[in-house]
């Protein structure tokens, strides 16, 4: 038997996609203040922009674009592409006139437009920050597409990877040796790109590598407390190697850096690797323990099976009579969810709703998977009024609920049974009345006893 797909937890899907957000707000707000102080000359980040380790004009510039790129992503995909695009073709642009294959640009007009002062940094790109923002704008365009993610994790990790070693090189610094990387690319620009690339990868958690941390098992767990130190490590390792060399006159400072990127990266290499066999793992144990369940529960909801439903229901009857109400629900346009975000985004969709369906009703009433993303829950000494009591509990429930990835919505149609009505034609009622819900809008409940719909 196939191993079950990843499960994912939701509130660390939640938190990856804030830290995303928070990510672009923060980088934004950064770039905005340094790029008004390069222009007016004037600010707290005056002194700072005149040192070498800050970033270029241009760069705040082209930062601006790569967090609006991003924080646009979920609500305007073609205008996230659109910016990221244009945020690589500055990167191409500037990268080929390093590389000669374009002149270089001349921005004596623009200096005297703007105010006079000191030692006013340059505008034009460092040549490592236009591959790196070439690469954000790669993985930008990929993410906001939804297509090709192992193009968007290559261009993310080659991003990490060279801000890593600007990291590193910015430790030798720190021991007091001279690091000529951060001439090529300045430290605060290396660190606002690291952080965007882990926010583009943050900002489909369901994806790629991603994946692995927001995982609900043991591996998930595991991988989020331990990659990002791993990551950080080669900063502190060249730190602390460097500070020994200056004591011990050990050789070579740029080897000791080199050494320090390798067994960071090779850390986190592991890390992920130990990650997955552990998430496999719990997988497994999964798979077993619900080969072993009752035969009556469905095991992605956790909610009673259509065999167990179907058993009940005409006992219900029997011991009830016409005191049963049955709910049928049917989750709004679930096709397209599925669509937009993948089947296993969906299966997370139908285990929150058994979630939130156990939440809505007593322990002697039966909420049930009726196939799909259709649900029915059985409701045992009941009359309309339960009946439209419990079904409002349940529309609030998912209006209320916080969803990681789009809102998610719920139509039902509800029915109270007949003195000797079969079990067929109540469910065939029921059924009548969830069609109703879906013609007049979704998202609603309807009573096939009056044939009224409830308003939103």
């Amino acid at each position: 038997m196939p191993i079950e797909d990843i499960r994912y937890d939701s509130e660390v899907m939640r938190g990856f996609i804030a830290f995303s957000r928070a990510v672009g707000i923060a980088v934004l707000a950064v770039a905005a203040a340094m790029l008004a102080t390069w222009l007016g000359g004037i600010g707290p980040l005056r002194v700072l922009l005149q040192s070498e380790i800050a970033a270029r004009g241009g760069a705040a510039a082209v930062f601006m674009i790569a967090c609006a790129a991003l924080l646009t992503r979920r609500r305007a995909a073609h205008a996230s592409s659109a910016l990221s695009a244009l945020v690589a073709v500055v990167g191409v642009w500037s990268w080929l006139q390093y590389r000669g294959l374009l002149p270089r640009a001349d921005w004596a007009w623009l200096d005297a437009l703007l105010p006079r002062w000191s030692q006013r940094p340059p505008a034009q790109l460092t040549e490592l920050a236009a591959l790196c923002f070439v690469l954000l704008g790669v993985a930008g365009i990929a993410s906001a597409q939804q297509r090709a993610a192992w193009l968007r994790e290559a261009a993310t990790l080659l991003v990490i990877a060279i801000t890593m070693a600007a990291g590193a090189s910015w430790g030798l610094v720190l021991a007091g040796h001279d690091a000529h990387l951060l001439q090529r690319l300045p430290i605060l620009t290396a660190a606002m790109q690291f952080l965007l690339a882990l926010a583009w990868m943050a900002a489909t958690p369901n994806t790629g590598l991603t994946r692995i941390a927001v995982a609900d098992s043991v591996g998930g767990a595991f991988a989020r407390r331990l990659i990002l130190p791993a990551l950080l490590l080669p900063l502190l390792l060249t730190f602390v190697f460097e500070m020994v060399q200056s004591w011990l006159g050990m050789p070579e400072p740029l080897a000791l850096a080199l050494a320090a990127v390798a067994a960071g990266g090779t850390l986190a290499v592991m890390i992920v690797w130990v990650a997955f066999l552990l998430d496999r793992g719990e997988r497994q144990r999964r798979t077993v323990q619900a080969l072993r369940t009752d035969a009556g529960t469905d095991a992605l909801t956790g909610l009673a099976n259509r065999r167990r439903f179907d058993a009940a229901l005409p006992a219900a009857l029997d011991a009830h009579g016409s005191a049963v109400a049955l709910l049928m629900l049917d989750l709004d346009r679930f096709k397209s969810f599925n669509d937009s975000f993948g089947h296993q985004a969906g299966d997370d969709v139908l285990r929150e709703t058994g979630r939130l369906l156990r939440s809505a009703v007593r322990p002697a009433d039966i909420a049930a998977r009726y196939g799909g993303e259709e649900f029915v829950v059985l409701l045992p000494n009941a009359d309309v009024a339960r009946a439209e009591t419990v079904a409002q509990r349940i529309l609030a429930a998912f209006r209320q609920h916080d969803w990681p990835l789009r809102p998610v919505r719920v139509s039902i149609g509800a029915a109270v049974a007949a003195t000797g009505e079969s079990p067929q034609a109540l469910i065939g009622r029921a059924d009548a009345a969830l069609y109703q819900s879906k013609q007049d809008g979704r998202d609603r409940c309807t009573l096939a006893a009056a044939a009224q719909a409830t308003p939103v």
